[in-house]
C-alpha cells in the first residue's frame, strides 16, 4: 500500500525515540492495520490530526486492550524521500506523537477500530509548511503514511488541473456479430458497477476534464458509423450504450470535454507510419463532429506511452489536419532533461510552437491508486506530501503548474476517489485550474527541446502497442474489404456497419493491455469478410469450343444465404489462342443459387486456353476463388474448309468418270443416221438367237 513522506527539513532529525507498544503483540504476520482517514489532509496552526483505522487481530490468541500509536518519523524534503518512507515496512523509530488504547480486547479473528488525536499537528513542523511522515503501529504492525500542515504562507502556489480518459475495456465481444456474447459483453463495459461508470461516478462532481472515446457516444458519430436499427446491436446493448451517452452529455459542460480521435486510435503506434496516417485522419474528423455536438475540442492529441518527439509532433500534425493539432498530452519524465533535479512545470511548448502539457507521472500514479478505502487514504497523504515536495523544489517560483492525468486503465473505487478529490482540494498550495487555462498558459511558455526520454518510465496502459507497420497495412486492407463485399451483399448496409466497426476498433489503444483480445477481434472481421469473398465463387468446369466465334457459358455460384448483386465478372484468356470479344453484365444470384452468363469470344487457333476468371465488388475489390476453367479450341478454318474442298473435289471426279463412260459411238445410234466419218453403221445384232444350219 501507499504511504508519504515529509517535506521540510526537520530540525529534530537527530534525535530519534524508539516508540515503545504498550502491550504485547502477535507477528507483523498476525495482526494488520488498515486507515479509514486521515484528517485533515492538511492542518492549519491550532487543528488536531485525527487518525482513524481498524486493527485485525489474524492471532490464534484474543490481544488485550492493544495501543495503537502515532509516531512521527524524519526525512529529507525531496520527492525521493518521500517515495522511500511511503515503501518502507515495519514500526519506525521517532517520537511518538498520539497513541490511544483499545477498549477491551480484540478476540483472534476480530477487529476493532481506533482513533488517535494529535494535538495541534502545525506546530511539530520544523517550517512554515511541509509534510510530516508518520508511522502509524501497534506491536509490530505498521503503516506509513503522512500529515500535511501549513501554519504561514511562504510560497508561491502552483496551478493545479486534472484529466481523466473515458474509454472501453479490451473486450473483443463488444464488437462484431450479434448475439448474447455481445449484449453481456456491452453489460459488463457500461452496466452499474462497470469500470466506466466508476469512473463516471467518481469524477463527476471534480474539476477534471474527460477525454471521451466517440465510442461512448455513438449518436453522435455520423449516421453510417456505429448503432443503427438494422446493425448487430440488441435492446440491451442500444439501451445502455445510448443510456451511457445520454450521462456523459449531461455532465460534459462541467468537463471541458476532451474528444479523442474515434475508438480511442492509438496515436503513439501509428505515429511515422505513413500507410496508418489516413485512417487516423479519419477518426479525428468523426471526433471534431462528437466534440462540436459536446461543445468540446477534437484538437488534443493524448498519445498511450506518454512519449514526445520532435518528429512525433510532425507526424501528429499530419494526422490532425482538420482539427489542426492544438496540444499534446506527454509525460512530464519524457520532458525532464538528463540529469536535472527539477520536475519541469505541467505547462510546456515545443521547439515548433505546439502546446504540451505533461503530467506529473508519480502524481498521476496516486490518483489511479484510489481503488479501496485504505489505499485512497494513503494514496491522499502521499499526494499532499509529494506535491509539497514538488513546490519545494522551486517554492518562491511564480506560475509553476501541474497536470494530473490518470492512465486509461484508471478503474476507481468512487466514493474513495471523491473523497481523494475533495482532500487534495482544500491543499493550499495547489490552486486549481482547467485544461484550456493550461493549454493558453503553454501557448505563451518558452519553447523547450524534446528529451530524449520517448515514454514514461511506467507506461500508461501497462503494454506494449500492438500495432506494427505490418498490422497498419492489414487494418487497411481489412476495412478496404469489408467495405468492398458489403456493396454487393442485400443486407449491405447492417454488415458494412458491423463490420466496418469492428476493423475500426483495432486501431484502438485499449489492446496495449490485452494483445490476445485484438488477435481474437482482428480473426473474426477477417473471418466475416473472408465468408463473403470466398462463398461467390465461378465454377470449374472444361470447354470443347468447336467453331471460329460464338459464346462460352460460365457458372456463378453463391453459398451465402443472402442475395449478392452487382458482382462484376471478368474474364481474361491466358494465351492469343481465343480472344475475349465481350465481358458479362453484372450479376445478381439469389442465396445459395447459381447463375450463368454467356461470353463472346474467337477462336484464333487451336490448342488448350485456360481463362482467369475475376468477381469483383462495384469499387474493384476481388472476390471470389480462382477457378479453374479450360477451354478446348478447335477453329473450324483449319479443317472444315480443307474437308468441304475434298468432298467438292471427289464429287467432280466421280462426274467426270461417269461422263467418260457414256462417250457418243459407245453403243447404237438409235436414229440409224450416217456417222461423221461416212461409214454405214454398225449391223444392228440379231434380236433372238437363232438355231445353228446343218448341210
Amino acid at each position: 500500500m501507499l504511504t508519504a513522506a515529509a517535506l521540510a527539513v526537520p530540525a529534530w532529525c537527530a534525535v530519534a525515540t524508539p516508540a515503545t507498544p504498550a502491550s504485547a503483540a502477535p507477528s507483523a504476520a498476525d495482526v494488520t492495520l488498515d486507515l479509514s482517514s486521515v484528517t485533515p489532509a492538511v492542518a492549519k496552526a491550532g487543528d488536531d490530526l485525527v487518525v482513524t483505522g481498524t486493527l485485525h487481530n489474524g492471532g490464534g490468541s484474543a490481544l488485550a486492550r492493544p495501543t495503537v500509536a502515532v509516531v512521527m518519523g524524519s526525512m529529507e524534503p525531496t520527492r525521493k524521500a518521500v517515495r522511500d518512507w511511503a515503501a518502507q515496512t515495519g514500526p519506525a523509530a521517532g517520537k511518538v506523537v498520539g497513541q490511544s488504547r483499545l477498549t477491551g480486547s480484540v478476540p483472534a479473528g476480530g477487529s476493532q477500530t481506533f482513533s488517535v488525536r494529535v494535538p495541534k499537528l502545525a506546530t511539530l513542523g520544523p517550517a512554515a509548511y511541509g509534510a510530516i511522515p508518520l508511522s502509524i503501529q501497534s506491536g509490530a504492525a505498521s503503516i506509513r503514511t503522512f500529515a500535511g500542515y501549513q501554519q504561514t504562507k511562504q510560497y508561491q502556489p502552483m496551478s493545479i488541473s486534472w484529466a481523466a480518459p473515458l474509454t472501453l475495456d479490451p473486450d473483443p465481444n463488444l464488437f462484431g456479430g450479434s448475439g448474447a456474447a455481445r449484449e453481456t459483453a456491452w453489460g459488463e463495459a457500461l452496466g452499474e458497477g462497470s469500470r466506466v461508470a466508476r469512473v463516471i461516478r467518481a469524477t463527476e462532481d471534480a474539476p477534471v476534464t474527460w477525454a471521451i472515446d466517440p465510442t461512448l457516444t455513438p449518436t453522435l458519430l455520423p449516421d453510417d458509423v456505429d448503432i443503427e436499427a438494422d446493425s448487430a446491436q440488441g435492446r440491451q446493448e442500444s439501451a445502455i450504450r445510448v443510456a451511457t451517452e445520454d450521462r456523459i452529455t449531461d455532465l460534459a459542460a462541467q468537463h471541458s470535454p476532451w474528444v479523442l480521435p474515434d475508438t480511442d486510435a492509438d496515436l503513439a503506434a501509428v505515429a511515422g507510419i505513413r500507410a496508418g496516417e489516413p485512417l487516423m485522419r479519419s477518426f479525428v474528423d468523426r471526433a471534431d463532429g462528437v466534440a462540436a455536438k459536446l461543445d468540446g475540442r477534437a484538437d488534443i492529441a493524448w498519445p498511450a506511452d506518454g512519449g514526445y518527439t520532435a518528429t512525433r509532433e510532425s507526424a501528429l500534425r499530419r494526422v490532425f489536419r482538420v482539427p489542426a493539432l492544438a496540444g499534446q498530452v506527454t509525460s512530464g519524465s519524457a520532458l525532464t532533461p538528463a540529469g536535472s533535479a527539477n520536475t519541469p512545470s505541467a505547462a510546456q511548448r515545443s521547439t515548433t510552437g505546439l502546446p504540451l502539457l505533461a503530467y506529473d507521472d508519480s502524481l498521476s500514479g496516486l490518483l489511479a491508486r484510489t481503488t479501496s478505502a485504505s489505499d485512497g487514504v494513503l494514496s491522499t497523504q502521499q499526494f499532499v506530501a509529494d506535491s509539497v515536495a514538488l513546490l519545494n523544489e522551486l517554492p518562491g517560483t511564480e506560475g509553476r503548474s501541474v497536470f494530473v492525468a490518470a492512465p486509461r486503465s484508471f478503474n476507481p473505487d468512487p466514493d474513495t476517489a471523491r473523497s481523494f478529490f475533495a482532500a487534495t482540494a482544500t491543499i493550499p498550495w495547489l490552486a486549481p485550474t482547467t485544461t484550456d487555462a493550461m493549454l493558453a498558459k503553454a501557448r505563451r511558455a518558452v519553447p523547450t527541446s524534446s528529451a530524449p526520454v520517448t515514454r514514461p518510465s511506467v507506461p500508461a496502459t501497462g503494454g506494449r502497442a500492438v500495432l506494427t507497420t505490418a498490422r497498419v497495412g492489414q487494418l487497411e486492407q481489412t476495412v478496404r474489404t469489408v467495405r468492398g463485399v458489403a456493396q454487393i451483399r442485400d443486407d449491405g448496409d447492417a454488415f458494412l456497419r458491423t463490420w466496418t466497426r469492428a476493423a475500426d476498433q483495432l486501431a484502438s489503444t485499449r489492446w496495449r493491455a490485452a494483445p490476445t483480445a485484438w488477435n481474437t477481434l482482428s480473426g473474426r472481421v477477417s473471418e466475416a469478410a473472408r465468408q463473403t469473398t470466398t462463398a461467390v465463387k465461378v465454377s470449374a468446369s472444361t470447354i470443347n469450343f468447336l467453331a471460329d466465334s460464338g459464346r462460352l457459358q460460365i457458372t456463378v455460384t453463391n453459398d451465402l444465404a443472402v442475395p449478392v448483386d452487382d458482382v462484376k465478372l471478368t474474364v481474361e484468356a491466358s494465351n492469343p489462342r481465343l480472344r475475349i470479344d465481350s465481358q458479362p453484365a453484372v450479376l445478381r444470384i439469389g442465396p445459395r443459387s447459381r447463375a450463368t452468363v454467356t461470353v463472346r469470344v474467337t477462336a484464333l487457333a487451336a490448342g488448350p486456353v485456360p481463362l482467369r476468371t475475376t468477381l469483383t465488388t462495384p469499387d474493384g475489390t476481388v472476390i471470389g476463388q480462382g477457378a479453374d476453367v479450360q477451354v478446348r479450341v478447335t477453329p473450324t478454318g483449319h479443317w472444315i474448309y480443307w474437308g468441304l474442298g475434298g468432298v467438292a473435289g471427289a464429287i467432280l471426279l466421280l462426274g467426270i468418270v461417269r461422263t467418260f463412260r457414256r462417250r457418243p459411238g459407245s453403243g447404237p445410234d438409235p436414229t440409224g443416221s450416217v456417222h461423221s466419218t461416212g461409214s454405214p453403221p454398225p449391223a444392228a445384232p440379231d434380236p433372238l438367237p437363232r438355231e445353228a444350219t446343218t448341210a
